[in-house]
């Protein structure tokens, strides 16, 4: 019996101490809150005022594929796309366009960035790609822009700028490939003109004949790979997936977080400045008590 009852009075007193901590909260909301209040309307007025003053950032986005090319010799290349293989790997491409030297007068001013310092290198930084995921041959394009037109027109002269310098690349092999194409074209006709005599001289079975019949099966198998090479920079070019889109909605600043974060940054401020208040007058009191 003895022993309980300073148990029961020990949770009382802990009891009793929290229910002052808890008066003690309220007594000092009642008497700051007006404060707290006053920086969280101040809060939420800078945060207008940030929104008014913050230009309006509008996003344009584009899926872009590769241009790619044919195998030129899909007997031994078995494991290639048979829709063909991509000119410029699209990791490439992002590491080509983080480079300031890229880009031309022309996408500087369709960003936005003629008569601004250092533009090619804000260029290069303001716009993003990124990879598409399960798919090796397409990026996703990101420009940025004061209005949904300038975004797009940015996108349009990044796409262009794409097909032309992927289509320069793609010029050497044509060219060789066009080349190969007409050697092994006189190569057919030779062999086929052989063949022709052999027929004619009753030797349709000599060692002769018969390497020159394995020798026009493999130029009209070479020719027609080739001739795959040459066609396929018409239909395989670098190409948009699906129309570029244009938000008419900002991506920045954010009303919602932006007025949020003001608010709530208010009021933490104000609660700051009347715990620092109070905290001053008391260690003035403590100082005064100890004078």
């Amino acid at each position: 019996m003895n022993q309980s009852l300073p148990r029961q009075s020990g949770s009382q007193e802990i009891d009793l101490q929290e229910e002052i901590s808890l008066i003690d909260i309220l007594r000092f909301l009642k008497g700051a809150y007006k404060t707290i209040l006053i920086f969280g309307v101040f809060g939420i007025a800078a945060s207008i005022a940030y929104l008014v003053m913050t230009p309006k950032q509008y996003e344009a986005v584009a899926q872009i594929a590769m241009a790619q090319i044919g195998a030129a010799n899909n007997n031994n290349n078995n494991n290639l796309n048979p829709l063909g293989i991509n000119i410029e790997e699209p990791v490439l491409l992002m590491a080509r366009l983080g480079i300031p030297t890229s880009f031309t007068a022309q996408e500087i001013a369709a960003c936005g960035f003629e008569g601004k310092p250092d533009a090619a290198a804000t260029l290069a930084k303001a716009i993003k790609i990124s990879l598409v995921k399960g798919v090796p041959n397409v990026v996703e394009l990101k420009t940025f822009g004061t209005s949904p037109q300038l975004a797009k027109d940015c996108a349009n002269a990044m796409i262009e700028l794409i097909k032309t310098t992927q289509a320069q690349i793609l010029l050497p092999y044509i060219d060789g490939a066009k080349v190969k194409l007409a050697d092994d074209e006189e190569r057919l006709n030779k062999a086929k003109d052989l063949l022709s005599k052999a027929d004619k001289a009753g030797s349709a079975m000599g060692a002769t004949y018969l390497s020159t019949r394995d020798e026009i099966r493999y130029l009209l198998d070479e020719i027609s790979a080739l001739k795959n090479v040459v066609n396929s920079n018409q239909h395989r070019g670098t190409r948009l997936i699906a129309p570029i889109y244009a938000s008419e909605l900002p991506i920045s600043p954010k009303k919602r977080i932006a007025l949020a974060d003001g608010l709530f940054g208010g009021l933490f401020l104000g609660l700051l400045m009347t715990l620092g208040r109070g905290m001053i007058v008391k260690l003035k009191s403590q100082a005064g008590v100890a004078l």
